[in-house]
């Protein structure tokens, strides 16, 4: 806020409340308080008035978008000192016309101020044609007193009205009564529509206007007996404090129903939440429903595939469900990237613009959450079957070459060594025992070399696995450690060959570690299977600590489990052992097993 605007409120604010006060001090020194009430209690109800207005006002100044209300409230409580200075002003003949032509615009300032709740402006054409008909009103009623009213000095202890063209005695009553007529019928009509609103709308419209309707019927109320009093010369009373404390309810009741629909906005924010994980369009029709209090809250998705609305169950929207019903509104959200659904609210949410915006952003923020998250899970899932892929065709590639070591070097070495072995048989038969004693030694060295390779070939893929199962070769495993290990494989069914492999070479690892670094003297190996996953735990009662560290082989045995879609668990305390957990999906991939 700009500070003149800023000093200009302030210096609208002190000169309200300095009229009003000194309006009641200067009655009460000179005596004169005309027809009005007098005394203590009246002067301080009055005064009370205008402070409500004036704090209403500059409340409705900070936290209503539209600076109207808070200008009228102003106003409004400025006029309302009119009436205390129109005695004052008697003796004044060129100032007494004018403030008692302005004693009356409190009222219709009040009026439009009741008109404008709760969105700050006039919304319908019956707001706007009461507005102007009121405003025409007086306008017809100053002019009037200007031009006409000349009350005799024994009646009104005033001078000579300088401005009247026609000096009337009675034109001050007659247009008196012809005002208080036209006001009660506008008060009355608008007091009837809000009330018939109030009863007729649905809940968000009775809260944000639960005080409203009881204000404008206290004020009709007091209007009546004003307008009794003026035309009977009637005294009324202590019923005379009844029309201030009605007129005092009424900008409470505007502030207050400007801060329930703010409430309702702070809600919002917890559709935000409620949607974080996904887009559940019903849970999200009910969350907002229930958030805003309003029951009959429809949402209409669009559907990209069909180019039309959609209700949250996927149904067709029927032809006359978007139609505009009595009472309801339809705000459309929209993005960048087209449509996204149609909101069907309760009339009285739409008249708080900063409401339906939290709406919308909470809806596209839920929207843009989902979308993305949309993206990245298939990003994920194209990287999962990427790194799947490149498993499988490491897989497949060990598999070939293990094959060809096999089948080729493995079997050229073995008919070697038969050789050499008839060689020496023969060298032997010949009596050279020299040639025979180097034909032996090449054959220890043939045989060395053989078995170093058919470990380099089982290192490249595991030969158990593909001429057996994964029972055997964990039982083979288990029979090279060093450290005693009990094998429990409950599988009913072979596994696909990658996640046997994984399974293979994640337990030699375990099994590796638990006699190099764990020193452990016992180790189980126990395999399970559970729908579709596969659990493998592995215990030892070494030294334990272990832990998954950066560079180290459970880490390595973890990247693997998780390359095809699994998880690992260390649970390991000092002292107290490790066990490692495996958890593998049984079903990865289509794959052929010869």
């Amino acid at each position: 806020m700009g500070a003149g605007r800023l000093w200009l409120r302030a210096a609208a604010v002190t000169v309200t409340i300095a009229v009003n006060v000194l309006a009641q001090v200067f009655s009460a020194m000179t005596g004169n308080y005309g027809p009005r009430p007098q005394g203590v209690g009246w002067a301080i109800v009055f005064v009370a008035v205008a402070l409500d207005y004036v704090i209403c006002a500059v409340i409705a100044w900070r936290a209503i978008r539209s600076s109207a209300p808070g200008w009228l409230m102003v106003g409004a409580a400025f006029f309302w000192a009119a009436g205390a200075w129109y005695p004052l002003t008697r003796d004044l003949g060129w100032l007494w016309p004018l403030v008692e032509g302005v004693t009356d615009l409190w009222a219709v300032l009040v009026g439009i101020l009741v008109l404008t709740y709760p969105g700050g402006h006039l919304v319908s054409r019956f707001d706007r044609v009461v507005a102007y008909t009121l405003s025409g009103a007086f306008l017809v009623r100053f002019l009037g007193i200007l031009l006409f009213s000349s009350p005799s000095a024994a009646d009104c202890g005033c001078v000579a009205n300088p401005y009247a063209i026609l000096p009337s005695p009675d034109a001050d009553y007659w247009l008196g009564v012809a005002w208080r007529i036209v006001g009660v019928v506008l008060l009355l009509a608008v007091a009837g529509r809000l009330a018939v609103r109030w009863v007729t709308s649905t809940l968000p419209a009775r809260r944000v206007s639960f005080v409203m309707p009881l204000a404008l019927l206290l004020w009709c109320y007091g209007t009546v007996q004003d307008s009794i009093s003026f035309a009977l010369g009637w005294d009324s009373g202590w019923l005379q404090f009844i029309p201030p404390v009605a007129i005092a309810l009424i900008p409470p009741a505007f502030v207050g129903g400007v801060f329930y629909a703010r409430g309702l906005r702070s809600r919002v924010a917890d559709l935000v939440i409620v949607a974080r994980d996904k887009v559940d369009r019903a849970l999200w029709e009910s969350s907002l429903a229930r958030t805003l209090h309003d029951h009959s809250l429809r949402v209409f998705w669009w559907d990209e595939h069909r180019r039309a609305y959609r209700t949250s169950a996927g149904d067709a929207v029927p032809d006359g469900d978007r139609a505009e019903r009595p009472g309801r509104s339809t705000m459309a959200i929209d993005s960048d990237q087209g449509p996204i659904a149609l909101i069907e609210h309760d009339v009285a949410l739409g008249q708080d613009d900063r409401l339906l915006d939290a709406v919308s952003s909470a809806l596209l923020l839920s929207v843009d959450n989902d979308r993305l998250r949309g993206r990245l899970e298939q990003t994920i899932q194209e990287l999962r079957e990427s790194r799947l892929r490149i498993v499988e065709e490491g897989y497949l590639a060990r598999r070939r070459l293990e094959r060809d070591l096999h089948d080729g070097s493995q079997q050229q070495l073995v008919s070697l060594a038969i050789g050499l072995r008839i060689a020496a048989t023969k060298a032997g038969a010949a009596g050279q025992p020299e040639l025979v004693g180097d034909l032996e030694k090449a054959s220890a060295q043939l045989a060395d070399a053989l078995r170093e390779l058919r470990e380099l070939a089982r290192g490249i893929h595991p030969t158990v696995l593909t001429d057996g199962d994964l029972r055997s070769a964990l039982e083979e495993l288990a029979q090279r450690s060093v450290t005693p290990v009990e094998v429990h494989v409950e599988l009913a069914e072979r596994l696909p060959d990658v996640v046997e492999e994984t399974i293979y070479y994640c337990v030699s690892e375990c099994l590796a570690n638990a006699a190099k670094h764990a020193q452990a003297r016992n180790c189980a190996v126990l395999v399970t299977r559970d729908d579709g996953a596969v659990t493998v735990t592995v215990k030892d009662d070494g030294r334990g600590g272990a832990q998954i560290e950066p560079g180290g082989g459970l880490e390595g045995l973890r990247d693997r489990v998780e390359t095809v879609g699994g998880h690992v668990e260390v649970r390991s305390v000092a002292g107290l052992g490790t066990i490692v957990e495996l958890v593998l999906p049984a079903q990865v991939a289509e794959g052929s097993r010869p």
